[in-house]
């Protein structure tokens, strides 16, 4: 960014070029004097994106000085030297301003673009959308409500007191970008996207029912792994729709295997997790609020077709009467190994038998196809002819398809759905049904993220860098709009409660601190230890692998299929290392390293965990049961024992005031106002004890919002 120094003048000229009277544009006497004609100005041709610096000048002569961030059809972003970004139309700018932004165009779209950039061009559309919904950008976040807000967004958690303080003494400039790398890099952010990833592909424990449930700890551990590799979301959506194997062995199976038995939901699931495609109506009839018809969902369904996802796979009851083996023993063994996927050498499906359409014969083949939205989609490069001849196809196509960078909603269902992560609300409503982007209040800013998405290569830790550096994000907190409001144009992200993973894990900084990110549960191992690599496993497999069991100190002890610890919690001896700490018959480990989803007693669920089931179904929604938790439970009692982090910390206060600032920046995230600190500690001298405050705290309404 070159020097400057802020001139009305600069402001006023942007106004006028966005349409507002040009009364209100009135040039300083520099800008007067470097004013031209329009036939006078030489049309520059950029070579480098500093040269992207450009006088903008309408058919009027009102000028401004401005960098050229990016062109998006006959509109332009650009950058003041003031720092502020601006949209303009360029059917009102001179012919010289066109020709150069038509030849800076496929300079800027082949030169990475910094962060920095890439915020302001975001910025960019929401001023646009709060410009014609008549609303002013929120003011700017303080450094310490930004630090508190990040470390729950991005790491799960609230900060520690001494990482707040660290962060507000330093005085580096950037130092929020920062904090904004180091946290994306942080076994913080693994923990709490696995937390979101989680309700959004409905990851359990254990997948089915009864004597025939398989525990998908294979699939957990993958998917932490491809979150900690930082996998690109194309790549790991690829792999989820086209892997084979075992749950003992492959991890990606896990995603099919979620609905194992059910393809037409596992299918319907899967169009609207990941393209917002709202298709549930259509597996029984054509959709009525759509134009999803039921042959259009039975035609992408038999790409599916060829692929078995059943579970019998081996005559149980005959193993079990040979008597050699007791029942138990033959199901923990052989319930993982023969929940799989495979590729069967034809095409299965075939329309149901009381199809009512005329388009189609009940019980007749059904021949895959993928969904278009547009008459253009014809030609765009995601959708080629669907090759029927080799069965073991069929799934790549699908998965080609539905990855495409050009699949006309692919990075826009996710890139919508990492917004409202970040912001408490989609750009588009609800986040499950894009069907038809241009319902958005502000679909050019849609299309823009989406847009993005493909920049950065569906990189999901890139994407959210850029938005967290932008202005929008670092806003201050706007209040829920009432549902009869007009559509959120995005002053600022909106006031929310926090989730019940992020109270629970911050809760736990405040009892263990920092280090509660260290406790790393690791049950996939020993899953994979009751892995039998043969399709269809025999007695003779069987009494092999018990024998090697127990070559390893396993003897029988085959413990799949039972509870883990105490109340189906999980054991010590399931943590990598050093296990987390207990009180009171909690384990005191991040939700991310605790049973998916938790018990239904546990405080996560109290709270809103989802029980993943149905995708997206967690629930920030208060109630009284969370009010007694917070004031009688475990978890207050927890936090206020001596032994927690916060109050032993506290303990080493050289005063009361000390005491009391620790104790509001360990809680709020702040430091106490002079009438906070005055009462809180007229009210140690009455005889109030540390641990009433911390109570005091907790129950606060400040301290279970994210402002």
């Amino acid at each position: 960014m070159r020097p400057h120094s802020r001139s009305a003048a600069s402001c006023l000229a942007v106004l006028s070029l966005l349409g507002l009277p040009a009364a209100a544009a009135k040039p300083d006497r520099k800008t007067a004097a470097a004013k031209q004609t329009p036939a006078e100005k030489p049309a520059l041709q950029p070579t480098r994106p500093k040269d992207a610096w450009h006088v903008w000048s309408d058919a009027a002569g009102r000028k401004i000085n401005a960098e050229l961030l990016s062109v998006d059809g006959v509109h332009i972003t650009v950058r003041t030297e003031t720092g502020e970004t601006h949209r303009l139309n360029l059917t009102k700018l001179v012919p010289a301003d066109k020709a150069f932004a038509k030849a800076a165009a496929p300079i800027l779209a082949a030169t990475p673009v910094p962060v920095e950039q890439s915020a302001a061009r975001l910025d960019a559309l929401v001023g646009a959308g709060l410009t014609k919904a008549g609303v002013q950008r929120n003011g700017p976040l303080s450094e310490d409500q930004f630090v508190r807000r990040l470390y729950l967004d991005v790491a799960g958690r609230i900060p520690t007191a001494a990482e707040l303080t660290g962060y507000l003494a330093d005085r580096t400039p950037g130092k929020r970008g920062k904090l904004i790398d180091t946290l994306l890099a942080s076994d913080g952010y693994n923990s709490q996207f696995f937390d979101w990833l989680s309700d959004m592909l409905r990851l359990k424990d254990e997948f089915g029912m009864g004597g025939k449930a398989v525990k998908s700890y294979v699939y957990q551990e993958w998917v932490k792994e491809q979150i900690a590799s930082n996998r690109h979301w194309d790549t790991i959506v690829y792999e989820m729709m086209t892997a084979e194997g075992r749950m003992t062995s492959t991890g990606p199976v896990g995603y099919l295997l979620r609905d194992r038995g059910m393809p037409l939901d596992n299918l319907s699931n899967t169009l609207t997790t990941f393209l917002g495609a709202n298709v549930a109506c259509a597996q029984c009839h054509d959709h009525p609020m759509a134009h999803w018809t039921q042959r259009n969902f039975f035609e992408m369904a038999a790409f599916f077709g060829a692929t078995d996802q059943s579970y019998e796979k081996a005559n149980l009851r005959s193993l079990q009467k040979s008597g050699v083996l007791d029942k138990q023993t033959i199901l923990r063994l052989m319930g993982p190994n023969l929940a799989r996927v495979e590729t069967l050498p034809a095409n299965k499906l075939v329309f149901p038998q009381d199809y009512k359409y005329d388009d189609a014969k009940p019980g007749a083949p059904v021949a895959p196809k993928m969904i278009t939205w547009s008459k253009e989609d014809a030609k765009n490069p995601a959708y080629t002819p669907a090759s029927t001849g080799d069965p073991a196809k069929l799934r790549d196509q699908f998965a080609v398809w539905l990855t495409h960078p050009e699949n006309p909603r692919f990075a826009a269902a996710i890139a919508n759905r990492l917004w409202k992560k970040l912001f408490g609300l989609g750009v588009q409503e609800p986040v499950s049904d894009l069907d038809d982007p241009k319902q958005s209040f502000n679909p050019e800013l849609l299309a823009h993220l989406a847009s993005e998405m493909k920049r950065v290569h569906f990189d999901l830790r890139e994407f959210q860098r850029i938005v967290l550096n932008s202005k929008t994000y670092q806003a201050q907190a706007s209040p829920t709009p009432k549902a009869d409001a007009s559509p959120y144009a995005f002053p600022g992200p909106l006031l929310r409660r926090m989730t019940a993973d992020q109270i629970w894990d911050s809760v736990l900084t405040l009892t263990v601190g920092a280090e509660v990110d260290k406790f790393k549960l690791r049950r996939a191992g020993e899953m994979r230890k009751l892995d039998i690599p043969v399709d269809n496993p025999t007695e003779k497999d069987i009494v092999a692998k018990l024998a090697s069991l127990k070559e390893e100190g396993e003897g029988k002890r085959v413990r799949f299929g039972k509870k883990g610890g105490k109340g189906g919690d999980v054991r010590s001896d399931e943590f990598e290392g050093e296990p987390p700490p207990r009180f009171e018959g909690l384990t005191l480990a991040r939700a991310s390293e605790l049973t998916q989803p938790a018990k239904e007693s546990h405080f996560l669920r109290n709270f809103g965990q989802s029980d993943r089931d149905v995708a997206d179904s967690n629930s920030t929604e208060g109630g009284v049961p969370q009010v007694l938790l917070m004031m009688n439970g475990e978890v207050q009692k927890a936090v206020t024992s001596p032994t927690s982090t916060v109050m032993k910390e506290a303990a080493k206060s050289s005063s009361p005031e000390e005491q009391v600032r620790h104790f509001y920046l360990s809680f709020l995230g702040r430091t106490p106002s002079e009438a906070e600190a005055a009462s809180t500690r007229s009210m140690l001298d009455k005889g109030l004890k540390a641990k009433d405050l911390c109570w005091v705290l907790l129950n606060t309404r400040e301290f279970i919002f994210v402002q």
